[in-house]
């Protein structure tokens, strides 16, 4: 019934064909008549705007447009139903990953498609967690699809931040974090904000996506470095800084820099000071609990460890394969 390919000479390009639509999954479009489903605004996920056939969520749009990225976009409120050529249907649920971001579903006479997007099942202090969906045919990320990636539990990982944080500060030192813009930032914000009373000073582009969480609900307490008030927090010598890039700052002080992700499970970071694996992504017993859960008849693995996570999850007893092939 389903034919889905990934193609090599298109940004990680998940072509799907079905109840004659052509549907692609963050990547570019395959052309006009292709319909092109954008998960959330990582730019790794995103490969061209260009076409009118473009559907994403409210806030990643939102969130693009503060990229300086346009295009002729339609957007899905949260279990929006659109109904495309010959029934097929769309619809999304979040993914847990960062703002926005989204598991898109498929529906076409009586079927069900599921394409997770960059997939968290673990709740943090501003996403909720991806709820599995029950499918037929399961799209599913595997960045880290091998059993080597068990996370701590987040509230291991919140507890050694703060300490390397107070730990900094005590020394007289300025901790600072490089992550990324979308979703990491505002975690680690969030977490500041929460359990110490010390500011936050945030990077350019960083307090530009920043502005667009505050816009959609989500609390967060920074202050951008580029205003009077936060270069007078930075020389005050006393603050938490979080950049997507390891800025010079005008202060005498020595600034420890440490970065959060998941890869820290299994890999070291020598030019950092501190390391903690702090994800937006499921661990590969998240990505497992979730199969169980929604039950595929069938799955394809992408991204990352596609092919040892389709071996394992083959194993365990389901019908999966990895999508790493040139398709033509």
């Amino acid at each position: 019934m389903v034919l889905v390919k990934l193609r090599k000479d298109i940004l990680r390009g998940l072509l799907l064909q079905v109840g004659g639509a052509r549907i692609v999954f963050d990547s570019k479009p395959l052309g006009t008549d292709c319909i092109q489903l954008i998960s959330h605004a990582h730019l790794d996920h995103i490969e061209s705007l260009a076409q009118k056939n473009v559907f994403m969520s409210v806030e990643t749009a939102s969130i693009l447009s503060s990229m300086g990225r346009r295009g002729y976009w339609k957007t899905l409120r949260r279990r929006e139903k659109v109904i495309l050529r010959n029934d097929v249907e769309i619809s999304n649920e979040p993914s847990g990953h960062v703002l926005g971001s989204s598991q898109f579903i498929v529906d076409v006479n009586g079927d069900r498609i599921v394409y997770t997007g960059d997939l968290n099942t673990y709740e943090n202090l501003i996403h909720g967690f991806a709820e599995p969906i029950p499918t037929d045919i399961l799209i599913i990320e595997s960045t880290y699809g091998s059993p080597v990636y068990k996370f701590p539990v987040r509230e291991k990982i919140y507890a050694d931040i703060v300490k390397w944080i107070m730990d900094v500060l005590r020394e007289g030192s300025i901790p600072a974090f490089k992550v990324y813009s979308l979703g990491k930032s505002q975690e680690v914000i969030s977490l500041v904000n929460v359990f110490l009373d010390v500011p936050v000073v945030a990077g350019l582009s960083v307090s530009r996506i920043s502005r667009k969480y505050r816009e959609h609900g989500v609390r967060l307490g920074y202050i951008p470095v580029n205003t009077r008030e936060g270069l007078e927090v930075v020389k005050s010598g006393e603050f938490v800084y979080v950049s997507s890039s390891r800025d010079r700052l005008p202060i005498d002080r020595r600034i420890k820099w440490a970065v959060a992700s998941g890869w820290a499970v299994r890999f070291r970071y020598p030019n950092y000071d501190k390391a903690f694996p702090l994800s937006g992504h499921s661990d590969y017993y998240g990505l497992i609990d979730y199969i169980e859960h929604s039950n595929p008849k069938k799955i394809y693995t992408v991204y990352g460890y596609a092919e040892e996570f389709a071996r394992n999850l083959k194993r365990r007893g389901f019908d999966a394969e990895p999508i790493i092939r040139i398709n033509k």
